[in-house]
């Protein structure tokens, strides 16, 4: 679709070239009445040169060998709002910020933001070219600041909201280290005592004593068990757990049923129910308080959780607020996923 390049001015009253993607001139110009621009000047499509510019942001095969990390989003959502803040335009900051980008394929996406938005559209909709960069409520904030105004405010949240967010899921991990390690420690002792150990040992009890006790029996018939079938028990082990995984991705159900039992587990249990109840509301609180209605604040939350236990419960709660109710009722009713403090704050 051939690019127009227009003149329009903007709210400071200032000229501003901006491009826009139609079919023909006459598609264009309703497009730009239909979002209420004032345009001083209309050309034809743009001359290859500037085509070209559009297809260099295209990444590369080489691009995906490189990743964008959080420190990364949080730097351009910072350095974006500052200057923002500062009165600099917006595609004037998109394009300083891709000027300094050192790695390759965070410049070509900050550049091809640009160009988006030099066409016409809004940052929320150029943000969303890149869903696993920027999730829905990053793009919901974004949406917020720029219907209310503030735009710069919300970036600069944006910005703390994911460093939190970083900080929490290096506590997550921290704290399930050593539960881990202590996991693997057992298993790791265990199965050498079973199948190095005691078969080494067991002839000279059966020598010394004429008759063992039922629970030495029984290690040394698991021990002997073992160094036989240890090869089938893996690979029984490997082949159901490969089958639980695909079933989990697939099968609703079960996938509900497992991510209940998963905050029920010893050891791990609270620390995934801790996360799902934190994501809840931390990003329920940021959304409503960036300006963004309860509903659509739900929706979104919804999409970014994983427990399909705790997305079940969220879909009572738009469910109960489409009829009118309260919030709480439905907090209250999920005992399982949401502890009776949370409950009690929310009414």
């Amino acid at each position: 679709m051939p690019l127009f390049k227009y003149t329009t001015i903007d709210a400071g009253g200032n000229e501003v070239e901006e491009t826009i993607e139609a079919d023909d001139r006459d598609a264009a110009t309703q497009a730009l009445r239909a979002r209420r621009r004032i345009v001083i000047s209309l050309s034809e499509p743009l001359i290859s040169g500037e085509k070209e510019e559009a297809d260099s942001y295209e990444l590369s095969l080489l691009d995906y060998l490189s990743s964008i990390n959080t420190n990364d989003l949080a730097m351009f959502f910072r350095q974006l709002a500052s200057l923002i803040n500062s009165g600099v335009t917006l595609v004037n900051s998109l394009y300083v910020l891709e000027e300094q980008e050192k790695k390759r394929r965070m410049r070509k996406m900050i550049g091809r933001i640009r160009l988006d938005i030099q066409g016409g559209s809004s940052l929320t909709e150029a943000l969303k070219r890149y869903p696993k960069a920027f999730d829905s409520l990053i793009t919901g904030m974004i949406d917020a600041g720029e219907s209310s105004g503030t735009l710069g405010v919300m970036l600069d949240r944006i910005a703390t909201h994911i460093e939190d967010r970083a900080a929490f899921k290096n506590q997550m991990i921290t704290g399930s280290i050593y539960p881990a390690i202590l996991l693997i420690a057992v298993i790791v002792v265990v199965s050498f005592l079973v199948g190095f150990v005691i078969p080494k040992i067991a002839p000279l009890l059966k020598i010394r004593a004429q008759r063992l006790p039922w629970n030495t029996e029984l290690l040394i018939n698991v021990a002997n068990w073992f160094k036989i079938y240890w090869i089938y028990l893996f690979g029984g082990m490997g082949a159901a757990f490969t089958l639980i995984f695909f079933l989990y991705q697939w099968n609703s159900t079960l996938r509900y049923w497992i991510d209940r039992l998963k905050i029920k587990l010893p050891v791990v249990g609270p620390v995934i129910h801790y996360s799902v109840v934190v994501q809840f509301t931390k990003n329920l609180s940021i959304l409503i308080g960036s300006g963004v209605s309860i509903l659509e604040s739900i929706r979104i939350v919804r999409g970014i959780i994983k427990n399909r236990a705790a997305c079940r419960v969220i879909d009572t709660m738009e469910t109960h607020i489409l009829r009118g109710e309260s919030l709480s009722s439905p907090v209250k009713a999920a005992g399982h996923i949401f502890p009776p403090m949370v409950a009690s704050m929310v009414s």
